[in-house]
């Protein structure tokens, strides 16, 4: 009895536990090659406005691996280096990866495949409904 619910239980929650340890395991690992700092130069010779820094990070990683939990995990790895410089409240640096994570969906993000699964949609149809519209 008490297997039986163990294995439902990792089943169930096994995807989200690796989501999350790879995530964090990415992050250390980037945090630690000296991207973020490499990553402050660039964003410090752009002169870009300080809000948008922290979306653009979030917004290349979620376009580049997909998933939104990872995304959120690995991209204060990389910023941890520039929020000195930004300047910004924790909250609105926060707000901004948030916000970064949904601009664009594709195939290989999870809510990808389950909106069009919910919607009963072809893939090709995802891209015009989901994808387009998390873009504007």
């Amino acid at each position: 009895m008490v297997r039986t619910l163990v294995e439902k239980a990792v089943r169930r929650s096994g995807v989200v536990l690796f989501d999350l340890c790879g995530g964090g395991a990415i992050g250390a690992t980037l945090a630690m090659t000296g991207a973020g700092e490499a990553l402050d130069r660039l964003f410090l010779q752009l002169s870009l406005p300080h809000i948008l820094v922290p979306f653009l990070v979030a917004a290349a990683l979620q376009t580049v691996q997909g998933s939104r939990v990872v995304t959120m995990l690995v991209a204060p790895s990389l910023l941890l280096p520039l929020v000195p410089e930004l300047g910004l409240p924790p909250e609105i640096l926060i707000l901004a990866m948030a916000s970064g994570t949904f601009l664009i969906s594709h195939v290989n993000d999870p809510f990808f495949w389950i909106f069009g699964e919910l919607a009963e949609l072809k893939p090709s149809e995802v891209f015009r409904s989901n994808t387009l519209l998390e873009a504007f």
